[in-house]
């Protein structure tokens, strides 16, 4: 059996065998040396009140033993199989049992204080009424055990295996779980104080309605989780993986979510709506707004105020596509700070976009303070300042969709379709186009419709809000239904480019979205309005549409969709019993 020991193993075994007292006895007659049991096997033997204290028992295998009351107290069980034994009461004061194996076994009452844990496993142990905390449990295995009501605060448990773990109403302030595994653990009422599941995988865990603002989940994989009603305010996620995670009313102010990787999730409150999301696109809707400082040292000069403007377009220039504005400017002890916010942050990655704005804006601000030192060149830039106020300014006004030119965009992309145009007869199609040309202005105008594309009986515009895009095709659809045309309307959110076409000699729109749109308008059946998921997603207000799930099949193929594949979209409906509260939201431009 491997045992290290002059005394023969069939004695030892034999002394075991009698009862508790005969070998307390025996084995004080033993020198310690002549009793090193490492190697032993002992199975299913009643070893009740038997003493082993300060015996080398490594790497050996105890299992379905009777351990009531036994004595390990600084034993070296090291190595050592102690799978379903009975220790109720056993003291394993200072025991060390390092990377031994004590799953499904009893352990009412057994006093573990000051013992060695590392690498130890203890799955499918119910642990309550237990003091743990004075434990190492470092790479320890605890799954599927039972640790409801620890007071764990502080507790070391990085790279510890926690998969099934019963936390609930655990006390776990600032506890380290770094690296850990706890897939499908129960932390329900825990108190998660400051805890750091940096790198922890807390897949299908369900956190929901639980205040996570103090917690790091930086890395951490959240895949499935349930955080509904949770309070992630201001909480680091940053690198964290919460593709499939349900998001219903979650608080998200002041939040992390730098690379956060998630391809789907669900902000519904049955979870399911699925959302998807490209690469990056999550951090780019929900991050919060990139914001650089600047500091001014003395106060902000005449100059330098002035060429803000010139500043905001350069920083535009180099980060080609994002949407930056002048947030505030601020008088501050020393000098004065000037804010910028970016609105839209166009296929730039958030994180890195403010990292190389900060860099970019802190050099050029280098070239604005240089000026306070050259008076000639601030009596230059004086006369140029008022030249272009007196001859360019309104020229720069009509360029303006000029600059417009290039910039990706999320706007909501609008496709409507008369059905019957073809058939119309040559006496009432002018006529006919008139009218229909007539209703379209005034509601187009009342919605605030943009880059405006209009060809025979065909329409495509865009809005800056899902909304407003919705609110307009419903307008539209009813509009005209009422003056007898027949119509479908597609509409769908996403990025577009506005380009510069060089056939028509006009502004033009580009971009998987707008080929979305065109696609869903002619899966649309006559009357229908019919969006995209992100459509029903993004749309403020809900209560004043009703969205009735459809699956249409695409007439043309897009990207990797195939024609004939089926895709999932909402008919929508104008809530003709909308709440009070939301009355005016319907007559809002």
């Amino acid at each position: 059996m491997g045992l290290e020991s002059s005394v023969q193993y069939e004695q030892i075994i034999k002394q075991l065998e009698k009862r508790a007292k005969s070998w307390n006895v025996w084995r004080k007659q033993q020198s310690p040396e002549d009793l090193i049991l490492d190697g032993i096997e002992l199975i299913g033997l009643n070893l009740e009140n038997m003493d082993f204290s300060k015996l080398s028992i490594r790497n050996a295998v105890i299992k379905e033993c009777n351990l009531r009351n036994v004595d390990f107290i600084s034993s070296n069980l090291e190595g050592t199989i102690l799978q379903k034994n009975d220790f109720t009461n056993a003291k394993l004061i200072a025991a060390r049992l390092n990377r031994a194996d004590l799953s499904d076994s009893i352990m009412t009452g057994a006093n573990m204080l000051t013992a060695s844990t590392i690498g130890t496993k203890f799955e499918n142990i119910d642990f309550r009424g237990h003091d743990l905390s004075s434990l190492n449990l470092k790479q320890a295995s605890l799954a599927s055990c039972n640790l409801e009501g620890q007071k764990l605060t502080r507790i070391n448990l990085a790279n510890t295996n926690l998969k099934k773990a019963n936390l609930k109403n655990t006390d776990l302030s600032h506890a380290n779980f770094s690296g850990s595994n706890l897939t499908d653990a129960v932390l329900q009422g825990a108190k998660l104080n400051g805890t750091n599941f940096k790198t922890a995988n807390l897949s299908n865990v369900d956190l929901s309605g639980m205040d996570l603002h103090t917690v790091d989940l930086e890395s951490t994989n959240l895949t499935n989780c349930n955080l509904r009603e949770a309070n992630l305010s201001n909480a680091n996620l940053a690198h964290a993986t919460i593709s499939g995670a349900h998001l219903w009313k979650i608080q998200t102010h002041g939040w992390c979510i730098s690379k956060t990787i998630c391809t789907h999730a669900y902000w519904d409150k049955a979870s399911k709506e699925k959302t998807s999301y490209a690469k990056h696109e999550f951090e780019r809707i929900f991050a919060e707004a990139i914001t650089i400082e600047l500091k001014y040292p003395y106060r902000l000069t005449t100059n330098e105020l002035a060429t803000l403007p010139i500043f905001t377009e350069h920083l535009e220039a180099v980060h080609w596509g994002i949407v930056l504005r002048l947030k505030s400017i601020l008088d501050v002890a020393g000098g004065a700070v000037v804010k910028f916010i970016v609105e839209e942050s166009a296929s730039f990655t958030p994180s890195e976009l403010r990292h190389s704005l900060q860099q970019e804006a802190e050099r050029v601000q280098m070239a604005q303070l240089a000026l306070r030192s050259n008076t000639k060149l601030q009596l230059q830039l004086k006369e140029k300042i008022g030249m272009i106020k007196e001859q360019f300014w309104p020229r720069l006004l009509e360029l303006a969709p000029d600059h417009e030119r290039g910039q990706a965009r999320t706007l909501t992309i609008l496709f409507m379709d008369l059905k019957g145009f073809s058939s119309w007869k040559n006496e009432e199609l002018s006529e006919k186009l008139s009218l229909f040309r007539g209703l379209v202005k005034p509601v187009l105008k009342k919605w605030q419709a943009s880059f405006p594309n209009m060809e025979g009986d065909s329409l495509r515009v865009t809005f800056t809000n899902a909304t407003t895009g919705l609110n307009c095709a419903c307008m539209m659809r009813d509009v005209l239904t009422a003056a007898g045309f027949e119509l479908r309307i597609g509409v769908e959110l996403g990025e577009v480019v506005v380009i510069h076409n060089e056939v028509t000699e006009v502004t033009d729109l580009e971009g998987v979205a707008v080929s979305m749109a065109a696609r869903l308008e002619a899966a649309a059946e006559t009357g229908e309005v019919l969006v995209s998921h992100k459509i029903r997603h993004y749309t403020d207000h809900k209560d004043l549409f009703i969205y009735t799930p459809k699956r249409v099949k695409l007439r043309k193929s897009i990207g990797d969709m195939k024609q004939g594949d089926a895709i999932d979209g909402y008919t929508v409906a104008t809530n003709t019993v909308a709440p009070k509260h939301l009355a005016s939201v319907a007559n809002l431009k």
